[in-house]
């Protein structure tokens, strides 16, 4: 613990780095049990069945006019101030 905390820059109590040994003791344990699963034989990406949920692309019209509050508009494009 004392050589994560000066890792991690932490400065800890004795009180905080017995508490946070016994949490990650706990975590390592837990991983431990996962590592000990046989799970080569069968995938476990999806567990239940996923269907498409996509819907039908429609082509709709929009009402939105990208040039309806430009100050400066020629035709169909926007104009500005020219530069030389």
């Amino acid at each position: 613990m004392e050589h994560i905390c000066m890792l991690a820059k932490l400065n800890l109590t004795e009180q905080e780095k017995e508490s946070y040994a016994r949490e990650l003791s706990d975590v390592l344990e837990a991983f431990k049990v996962l590592d000990s699963i046989d799970a080569k034989d069968e995938p476990a990406f999806h567990p239940i069945e996923i269907k498409d949920r996509l819907r039908e692309d429609e082509v709709r019209r929009t009402k939105w006019n990208p040039l309806g509050n430009a100050k400066s508009v020629d035709k169909k494009y926007f104009t500005g101030p020219k530069i030389v």
